[in-house]
């Protein structure tokens, strides 16, 4: 018995390695059965199987969020069409009665590319209904060819169009785009150069049901009317990731080193931007092959292709203008010398702007209001929906907005106007620190003793050191009940009520602003806004001397665009010679008490 039992012990320490290695290669195998079978139900049916790349999340992210527009710009290859087909068809299963617009540039891209992809990630349910008749649905499709009449009906009764920027936006007016009975799903999918006049149509069809469009773009040939209307001059990256093909310099000013935009905040407020990498593709070679595009490229070229980013530069005059000049009114200087400039007209409302100068040397000046305000008057000047060319530069700055429509002030009104815009009510909160300070000085009396707000109404004034007037408008001659007079004199003239006698319009003394050359003044605004923008932005060491509210938006969308190609047609053209009058005026910060030593100049 013992040596069977010897030998049967031998056996047994040899058996059980063989049987660890055995299981270890069944696991094994199993997991590439399984590995092979998802690869094969992913390309049978994409729409329910299918590994997303993680940036996907991202953008599933901002698409929840209360916006209006989703904009992904990509890289060559990053994936950007894959996504937007497949949300739009989840879309248009999960919520009946949809309508929903797939637009590209013409028929054969559309075929090709969108058709192509919404097909794809189509459900093999939905693509085994090909070609059958049915009173509801509607499913007719060939490779060559596309959807017939460029449309599907799914049995959810959701329709699916498919439309080209050659079409006319007109022909579409009244159709309400996005899910019946559920707000906030995807009503348009706009891939490549969507058209303004299209977005404009589009954003009012997909208001009633509150539907979102989404935006895929490889901004391969730079900036478009439509990117500046949403993106405008002024985007803020809410966050950046690095960028290996671009690793040793700052790419865009007030990012890391070696880092690009991934995620920003445009201009327009109900919108997100998403920038697909080329290299956060996982899928086949693309990483290599865009790696291997690159090599040897200029930096404009890789930001374009790997990272879906295009540089508006190109006849900008402030090119230094960013969000790094944007502030929050929080964020204004409690202590500082207020100016203010205006811009008479006769046939539309008086362009005005308040800037505070704060204390330092040199001084740093900050736009803090802009009249009339875009929050209540609208726009001042919107993108052009006209072709411009060097020679036709009627458009270039912009076309004339709402904004823009005179109120019919005259002289007595615009004083009032002023002054009401500089005062404020010491029981409602102010954003602007200076305001604050103002009511917390104000908040004891003369004994001591504090004052109680909420019982008490207080009213109370900016101090304004200098008003200053366009120098031609100025100096206009004008109607007076007493003959023939300028602008400025009628300002700091007092009116009175015809019956009352009461003074209905202060004396203002205004002084003319400088007139020299318009280029001189455009020097003076990129001094003021100039910053090394290959070191970081460090307060005191190295940033502008401008900075202007977010509340003034006037003025942003001017710096941010004005070209000076439209020249006296130009709409913005406004605002940018109140920042030229201001930069030229040579203003200081002026301590209480302190002499007054302002610039000036005329013509």
């Amino acid at each position: 018995m013992d040596a069977p039992s010897a030998a049967a012990g031998a056996d047994g320490g040899s058996a059980a390695p063989l049987a660890g290695t055995a299981r270890r290669a069944a696991r094994l195998a199993e997991f590439y059965t399984q590995r092979e079978k998802l690869i094969r139900l992913s390309e049978e049916n994409p729409f329910a199987y299918g590994t997303e790349p993680a940036h996907w999340k991202d953008a599933d992210r901002l698409l929840a969020m209360m916006i209006l527009i989703l904009i992904i710009f990509g890289g060559n290859r990053a994936g950007k069409s894959e996504y937007a087909a497949k949300r739009v068809v989840q879309d248009a299963m999960a919520h009946p009665d949809s309508v929903i617009f797939c637009l590209h540039e013409n028929e054969k891209a559309s075929i090709g590319l969108q058709q192509k992809y919404i097909w794809k990630y189509l459900p093999p349910e939905i693509q085994a209904l090909n070609g059958k008749k049915h009173p509801v649905f509607k499913v007719n499709y060939s490779q060559a060819n596309g959807f017939t009449d460029g449309k599907i009906v799914l049995p959810n009764r959701t329709e699916i169009y498919f439309l080209t920027y050659h079409q006319k936006p007109s022909d579409f007016e009244g159709l309400e785009l996005g899910a019946k009975h559920t707000g906030g799903r995807l009503a348009v999918w706009a891939d490549e150069n969507l058209p303004l006049p299209w977005l404009n149509m589009l954003k009012l069809r997909c208001v009633s049901r509150g539907g979102k469009i989404l935006w895929t773009y490889t901004p391969v040939n730079g900036i478009t009317p439509t990117i500046k209307e949403l993106l405008g001059g002024t985007p803020k990256t809410e966050e950046s990731r690095f960028a290996e093909l671009l690793p040793d310099r700052v790419n865009v000013p007030g990012l890391p080193v070696g880092h690009m935009p991934y995620i920003v905040q445009p201009t327009f407020e109900k919108s997100r931007a998403i920038y697909f990498f080329s290299i956060l593709n996982p899928f086949g070679a693309h990483s290599e092959n865009i790696r291997a595009l690159c090599v040897g490229k200029p930096s404009e070229y890789i930001e374009r292709r790997a990272y879906g980013y295009s540089r508006d530069v190109a006849q900008r005059r402030f090119p230094y203008f960013g969000p790094w000049n944007v502030i929050r009114p929080d964020h204004l200087p409690a202590v500082g010398t207020n100016y203010m400039f205006t811009d008479p007209a006769g046939g539309r409302n008086w362009a005005t702007i308040w800037v505070r100068v704060a204390p330092g040397n040199p001084p740093k000046y900050y736009i803090y209001r802009d009249w009339p305000n875009e929050q209540r008057y609208g726009e001042w000047a919107v993108p052009t929906e006209r072709e411009v060319t060097e020679s036709a530069r009627r458009g270039w700055d912009g076309d004339p907005g709402p904004a823009q429509n005179s109120l019919g002030y005259g002289i007595v009104q615009y004083k009032q106007l002023f002054l009401r815009e500089e005062t404020f009510s010491a029981n409602v909160a102010q954003r602007d620190p200076y305001r604050q300070s103002l009511i917390v000085n104000r908040e004891m009396a003369e004994d001591g003793t504090a004052i109680d707000r909420e019982a008490t109404t207080m009213t109370l004034s900016e101090s304004v050191q200098e008003r200053y007037i366009d120098s031609r408008a100025g100096r206009n001659q004008m109607a007076a009940d007493k003959g023939g007079t300028c602008l400025i004199d009628e300002l700091a003239k007092e009116q009175r009520h015809p019956a009352s006698g009461e003074v209905i319009g202060p004396a203002m003394r205004f002084r003319l602003a400088s007139g020299v050359d318009i280029e001189e003044g455009v020097t003076s605004i990129n001094d003021l806004l100039f910053w090394n923008k290959d070191e970081p932005l460090i307060p005191l060491l190295n940033e502008p001397r401008l900075y202007v509210s977010e509340d003034c938006k006037q003025v942003i969308w001017a710096l941010a665009n004005y070209t000076g190609l439209g020249g006296e047609t130009g709409a913005c053209k406004d605002f940018v010679d109140l920042v030229r009058y201001m930069a030229l005026a040579r203003l200081r910060y002026l301590a209480p008490g302190a002499m007054v030593v302002t610039g000036g100049g005329t013509y």
